[in-house]
């Protein structure tokens, strides 16, 4: 029974009125110095010629969207497998030769939360949430070949991390943000906030995790939260939580400014602000110790008129 509650789980609801499900999928590369994104998934109240998507993001390009009819996705829960055509994409590798875009990546070394509470706990069993969320994988592997029109990339042995969202909208006001140490698989921070409006009702939540020196900081289970912004600027952007035991600060300075797509009311017609490759300083106290950690990530929403208050 608690398999169908798997945050993980490819849904595959393809025929559900006013709903999506997508998949995010970064890969940071130390010898490019730049971030990849693929955004892969469906839309069901998108038009039957553009039911399903792929969005590519490279270097020095703007981002670049696929579109497949209906008739072409299909969706494999049992081996977490979407195919697109004869474009295949799952949780071990990615084929995608479509148009101006090739893509062929072999994940590996996958390293997933080993718990059903996943991002956002028991909040999973709520229903008819209008977006839910949950992380695949932390950190793994990448190998292979990203072509975009008349560029090619090499990658070998790079830093992956993959999440998905599913629902029909994302949420009106929100901020996310997931960095990496591009050389070190073991630290990782995730942070997002976002304003809920479930049956009538408005309130505001947060998730995240903190990973280092093979410990984790849950943002959940923190006590007595309080999340701030404390500078904020065209340019850069200071979070402050402070709880009961732990003080973590994330200054941000932005990166490349684009555009994704993303969903609202099943369809894929919303404009996504998206940072990539922003420089983040993060700082962690706690039991009187204080560790600083240079990380680079990507960020959507940064400088969102959503009100931080104590949670």
């Amino acid at each position: 029974m608690l398999g169908f509650y798997k945050p993980t789980r490819l849904r595959g609801d393809v025929d559900r009125n006013r709903y999506f499900e997508g998949w995010f999928q970064k890969v940071c590369s130390v010898k490019h110095r730049v971030s990849f994104v693929i955004i892969y998934g469906y839309a069901t109240q998108n038009s039957h010629d553009t039911f399903g998507f792929i969005q590519l993001l490279v270097p020095d390009q703007a981002p670049r969207i696929v579109y497949f009819s209906k008739d072409e996705i299909s969706c494999d829960s049992e081996r977490h497998i979407v195919r697109m055509g004869d474009n295949v994409l799952s949780t071990e590798s990615i084929a995608v030769d479509s148009n101006d875009i090739s893509i062929q990546l072999t994940l590996m070394d996958n390293q997933p939360i080993q718990t059903f509470k996943n991002s956002m706990g028991y909040t999973y069993f709520v229903p008819n949430l209008p977006c839910y969320h949950s992380v695949l994988n932390t950190a793994h592997r990448v190998s292979g070949e990203i072509r975009c029109k008349d560029s090619a990339y090499l990658l070998e042995d790079d830093l992956g991390y993959m999440e998905k969202n599913w629902g029909t909208s994302f949420p009106e006001n929100y901020v996310w943000l997931h960095a990496v140490d591009p050389h070190d698989p073991q630290v990782s921070l995730l942070f997002s906030q976002a304003e809920i409006k479930w049956l009538g009702r408005t309130f505001v939540r947060h998730v995240g995790h903190c990973r280092f020196d093979g410990n984790e900081i849950d943002l959940r289970d923190l006590k007595n939260v309080t999340v701030a912004i404390v500078h904020q600027s065209n340019e850069q952007q200071t979070i402050r939580i402070t709880s009961s035991t732990v003080e973590i600060e994330i200054s941000i300075v932005l990166g490349v400014k684009v555009k994704f797509k993303g969903p609202m009311d099943g369809t894929l017609s919303r404009d996504i602000l998206h940072y990539t490759d922003a420089v983040i300083n993060l700082r962690v106290s706690q039991n009187g110790t204080t560790r600083t950690f240079r990380l680079i990530g990507n960020c959507e929403n940064v400088g969102s008129t959503l009100t931080m208050n104590a949670v």
